[in-house]
């Protein structure tokens, strides 16, 4: 099921600035979004968007198999036989596309121009690669299943790259821990756990090399289940989306001591933020409240809202988890959304996104 199918008139109401308490979002009636493009698949794990050749690429680990869609969301290509593929990480320049592949055991090197694999990294058998973040030439990744995980590292740019497993002890999570990093703070790796209440939130040092740890907290804010880590452009917060609590809060780097709270509802999903510091706060929402927030650095209400439903009923549009990515420019917001009417997922394009409507 692929092909792109008529937009609807995207027409994006600003939030309400009344009905703001305790943490729940601005009571606020978010017009649909377009309707987006029906993908061939019916899981997603992650998306990343390439401002060089101005392409969003997603992966899916049932069908081994990363998708790559044009900026106006028409999809271009498929990049096939990556078993497993989950995580996807750019290189600064925006030429390499590295994916760590689970049922592959191996991190594969993409060429964004071409869509062709330059080079795959073995990381040992069964040692399951997830997630992954870049600092400098090092592609840290989470890897491992249930309390036998850890990190490891890739070292890039060297004649023989070198594959590094077990940087932290095995038990420190309970399974391949979500990981970010930031340009502006190359020494800062951030890990969060997908499977646990309370959850856990580490901070580590990696100028030399290998993490060392710097803060760790148990159920930073009372969250649950992290389900997706990001952080702002200066590299000094950190964004966090969670099962619980119902809002999308911020901590600071490197002590993780709570920060500011971007309202939204039941349920965190996702959360991405644009290299001008705009926020994407994500929720599996229950009609008809939003779906994504977006909010300007360290406002308390949203000067935009968007509904992911295309008008078919009850609870029938929702975000993905992982499912929200900006253009480096900070103008337009990509989301995967799933429909409770339809077995495949749909990419949605968000133009202007950084822009407040006025009704």
């Amino acid at each position: 099921m692929s092909g792109r199918l008529p937009r609807a008139r995207l027409v994006l109401t600003l939030a309400a600035l009344l009905g703001l308490s305790l943490g729940a979002a601005p009571a606020t009636q978010a017009a649909p979004a377009d309707e987006g493009t029906a993908l061939p698949i019916a899981y997603h794990c992650d998306l990343a968007v390439d401002p060089l050749h101005k392409q969003v690429f997603i992966s899916d680990y049932t069908t081994s198999s990363v998708l790559v869609a044009d900026y106006q969301g028409r999809l271009v290509r498929t990049i096939k036989d990556l078993p497993g593929v989950c995580d996807l990480e750019l290189s600064a320049d925006s030429r390499t596309l590295y994916a760590p592949l689970v049922l592959g055991d191996a991190i594969s090197a993409i060429d964004t121009g071409t869509g062709r694999q330059r080079a795959r990294y073995a990381t040992g058998a069964g040692s399951a690669p997830r997630h992954a973040a870049l600092s400098g030439r090092t592609l840290f990744f989470g890897y491992g299943e249930q309390w036998e995980a850890s990190i490891g590292s890739l070292t890039l740019g060297a004649d023989t790259p070198q594959v590094r497993l077990g940087l932290i002890p095995e038990g420190d999570f309970s399974g391949a821990p979500l990981l970010v990093t930031s340009p502006a703070a190359p020494a800062t790796l951030v890990a969060g756990d997908e499977n646990t209440s309370p959850t856990r939130l580490s901070v580590y040092d990696v100028s030399g090399g290998s993490p060392v740890p710097r803060t760790t907290v148990s159920g930073p804010g009372g969250a649950s289940n992290f389900s997706d880590l990001a952080i702002t452009p200066d590299g000094r917060t950190l964004l966090t989306a969670s099962g619980a609590p119902y809002h999308h809060p911020s901590f600071r780097l490197p002590d993780l001591t709570e920060g500011h709270t971007y309202p939204s509802t039941s349920y965190p999903a996702a959360v991405a933020v644009s290299s001008r510091g705009d926020v994407a706060a994500g929720v599996k929402s229950i009609e008809p409240d939003p779906d994504v927030y977006l909010y300007r650095a360290g406002a308390d209400t949203p000067y935009r809202t968007v509904s992911l439903a295309p008008a078919t009923g009850f609870d029938a549009g929702y975000l993905r988890p992982h499912g929200l990515a900006w253009t480096p420019d900070g103008t337009r917001l990509f989301a995967i959304s799933g429909h409770n009417d339809e077995e495949n997922l749909r990419l949605v394009v968000i133009p202007a996104a950084n822009e407040a409507t006025t009704g």
